[in-house]
């Protein structure tokens, strides 16, 4: 096997790898409701450090990034040693990923077993959205969904506005519109599960010493 089917396999496995399915039950998990009771309570800063210190959430940014880049460049070299890549180089560098990150979400919300809640890939969407869509349409709907998540409170609305705006974005500024349509399809996915699983969407927040 050459070296180029080593790197394709190898950062395939690392973007559908669920690593937030595994997360302990006994970690603290948070809708940003609670996490806005918490800080009227403590103070704003201190609600923000519980989340930015937990490692998972800067993992899963780095291996979104990562293996969804891995991947794409790997493609790219495909693309000049065979024939089949090179027909399907543009389809297959965006949209092929794209459906690995889709598996990957899909997979943490069958197999993260906590009652009533379910993990919401928020890093990791916002990561491989940025990778492999491009610029000028993924990252006015990443920040938008962001910005309408905190200013309404609530971890849904992220993947409720960044997957229109990355659908609508790349119809309207993109000549290829499959990766846009992937990259609303992976943002739409986690709300979609958890809606169907009646599940509420929270996020790991670093655990205190007092629980």
């Amino acid at each position: 096997m050459s070296l180029h089917w080593v790197l394709l396999i190898s950062s395939a496995f690392l973007l559908i790898l669920p690593l937030p399915a595994f997360y302990s039950r006994k970690r603290r998990y948070r809708s940003l409701q609670q996490l806005e009771i918490e800080r009227r309570n403590g103070s704003r800063w201190l609600m923000v450090k519980h989340v930015l210190r937990f490692w998972g959430h800067w993992i899963e940014l780095g291996r979104g990034a990562a293996a969804a880049y891995c991947l794409s460049a790997t493609i790219d070299q495909l693309s000049s040693v065979s024939l089949l890549y090179e027909k399907n180089a543009v389809w297959a560098r965006f949209v092929l990923p794209l459906v690995l990150a889709i598996i990957c979400v899909i997979l943490i919300s069958v197999l993260f077993r906590y009652p009533g809640k379910a993990i919401a890939p928020v890093s990791f969407v916002a990561a491989t959205l940025l990778m492999l869509v491009p610029l000028h349409v993924s990252v006015p709907a990443v920040l938008f969904g962001l910005f309408c998540s905190l200013k309404l409170r609530s971890l849904p609305f992220f993947f409720l506005f960044t997957a229109p705006v990355v659908g609508l974005l790349g119809f309207s500024l993109d000549k290829n519109l499959w990766p846009s349509f992937a990259g609303a399809v992976l943002a739409i996915t986690p709300l979609a599960l958890a809606y169907a699983q009646r599940r509420e969407l929270v996020i790991p927040v670093r655990r205190t010493h007092s629980g």
